[in-house]
């Protein structure tokens, strides 16, 4: 057994905490856990006869005397906790000149492998978050600010319940609000925009990193999350995540407005206090169960696809009576070419799916423009997305000659912010390439870009353009490049449809895309339609 021959040298700033080592009287047993701001040991007390945690001040901040200064005030803030949601903290002491935290050693796994391992009913979520959410109020009433909310610092007992570790040791090195050291890879994804910019922080920036959290907790994945430091940096700062419907089907209103206000980059937009977080929590548990509200999604969104369903009826019935009755309905078709555009596959960053998409919708329009040509619809060429079936079944199914395809990749990268399509355009009969291309330019030009593809497929289709019709395709909706993607994310939330804070996500996307361009002529086309829409669908209680 390793004795503690060293504990009166103080010129000895490090000394490897083998299995055996005792820290006064705690006997180390192995190492279980390391991070750029701290090793965790599991160890026996010897007196008590239990297992705990210790968690050492790394060996690099050992001689700075603020570090540890900063350190011990912080520790002793958090064994001032006493709260079933909180690790307890049973000692500080220091070893070796190392400063140390003896804590209740929690058997069981972290929220990160919560989130890693399964999905979670949303009834088991919002329970979670209630309980994490009564931890940080605790800490927050005796003056702790966490600073360090993440999933991999809140563990899961073997009962399930959730405990808040590591308090005050985000708050040790002020490099690492910017910067990512060791096993904290991560954390800047979920710092406040005011931590991040090195501002004071209180609770309300704690409440911030919980948002990140939950919204991780629901849909399984980051909130703010970039190529890059500096991109998820920027995320944080200036963009707003995702909508939760859009990974996790059936999602109550509510629950939205409650991670949406967490997430409030201003914190006086934010919630106040956890106290606050806990109430809405519950009362939205409470006033209608969570079951109870999906169920009621649920049948409203069955309303509306029933809906869709009778008015797809009626436009296959009016489409099957004008052919049998319109002179010529039969097949005037020998003369006009019929062209059906697939869904572009999306090669980039999953949450761009939306962007690939509406480029597709684009490309479309411009064609619809070509004259001695039809265009299939948008939602009959959407139902092959992600298909397996062969251009010539799907070209027989459709009733076209010609099929559009192709890949887009949009590359967001550090400074970069490119555009890489790559379309071909086939003949069914034979699956012959009549042309393709490969374009990669710079986002600002994608108009230019869609107009180029247009062209291409009207020389392979020997269609001669005026230049009136020519001008027309080249012009783009904007020139706004930022509000074009408001305005096809707004597309997007809309036509996904069924339930009304989608609706309302696209109205907030395109007002958004007007605010940055005032002479958006189509956003205010579609921001119109979608208040139509609301009033007639969804109206007030």
């Amino acid at each position: 057994m390793q004795q503690n021959n060293h504990e009166n040298d103080k010129t000895r700033t490090y000394v490897p905490l083998t299995k055996g080592t005792m820290v006064g009287h705690y006997r180390i047993i192995e190492k279980i856990g390391a991070g750029g701001m701290g090793e965790v040991y599991l160890a026996e007390d010897t007196t008590l006869n239990r297992k705990v945690a210790l968690k050492f001040l790394p060996s690099l901040y050992a001689s700075d005397e603020a570090f540890k200064t900063r350190f011990t005030r912080e520790a002793q803030a958090a064994a001032g906790l006493d709260h079933p949601n909180v690790v307890a903290v049973h000692e500080v002491g220091e070893y070796l000149n190392r400063p140390f935290f003896a804590m209740q050693y929690v058997k069981g796994r972290s929220l990160k492998d919560l989130i890693e391992g399964k999905e979670s009913s949303l009834e088991e979520v919002i329970d979670l978050a209630v309980q994490i959410c009564e931890g940080l109020e605790a800490a927050h009433a005796a003056g702790v600010v966490h600073r360090d909310i993440k999933p991999s610092n809140i563990l899961l007992s073997d009962t399930g319940r959730p405990k808040l570790a590591d308090f005050g040791l985000a708050t040790l090195a002020g490099a690492d609000k910017l910067t990512r050291t060791g096993s904290t890879l991560g954390t800047i994804g979920y710092m406040s925009p005011e931590q991040i910019r090195g501002g004071e922080v209180d609770p309300r920036s704690d409440l911030f990193s919980l948002g990140a959290v939950f919204y991780e907790l629901i849909t399984g994945r980051r909130a703010f999350y970039g190529e890059n430091e500096a991109a998820t940096i920027e995320a944080i700062i200036s963009s707003t995540p995702e909508p939760l419907a859009r990974y996790k089907a059936d999602v109550p209103d509510e629950l939205q407005r409650i991670v949406s206000k967490l997430l409030e980059k201003d914190p006086a937009l934010r919630y106040q206090s956890a106290a606050g977080v806990i109430s809405d929590l519950k009362q939205l548990t409470a006033t209608s169960d969570t079951s109870t509200v999906l169920a009621a999604t649920e049948k409203r969104s069955n309303k509306y696809m029933v809906g869709a369903f009778e008015l797809l009826i009626l436009v296959v019935a009016s489409a099957a009576v004008s052919r049998f009755i319109i002179p010529g309905g039969e097949e005037p078709a020998g003369e006009r070419k019929m062209l059906a555009v697939l869904p572009f596959e999306n090669l980039g960053a999953p949450e761009d799916e939306y962007f690939a998409d509406g480029i597709t919708d684009e490309i479309t329009s411009r064609l619809a423009q070509l004259p001695d040509i039809g265009v299939i619809s948008r939602t009959s060429a959407m139902q092959y997305k992600g298909a397996r079936l062969g251009l010539r079944e799907i070209g027989k199914e459709l009733g076209v000659q010609y099929i559009l395809e192709g890949t887009i990749r949009w590359d967001k990268t550090g400074d970069t912010n490119r555009v890489r399509i790559t379309p071909q355009f086939i003949r069914v009969s034979d699956d012959c390439h009549l042309w393709a291309d490969n374009y990669e330019r710079d986002l600002i030009q994608i108009f230019a870009v869609q107009a180029e593809i247009a062209g291409h497929v009207a020389e392979a289709l020997n269609l001669a353009l005026a230049e009136p019709k020519q001008a027309q395709m080249e012009t783009g909706p904007t020139t706004n490049v930022k509000a074009y993607d408001y305005f096809l994310r707004g597309r997007e939330y809309f036509e996904r449809g069924g339930r009304r804070n989608r609706d309302e996500l696209a109205i907030r996307m395109w007002e958004r895309a007007i605010e940055l361009d005032s002479s958006f002529a189509l956003a205010y086309a579609w921001l119109a339609r979608a208040h139509s829409f609301l009033y007639f669908n969804w109206p007030e209680k």
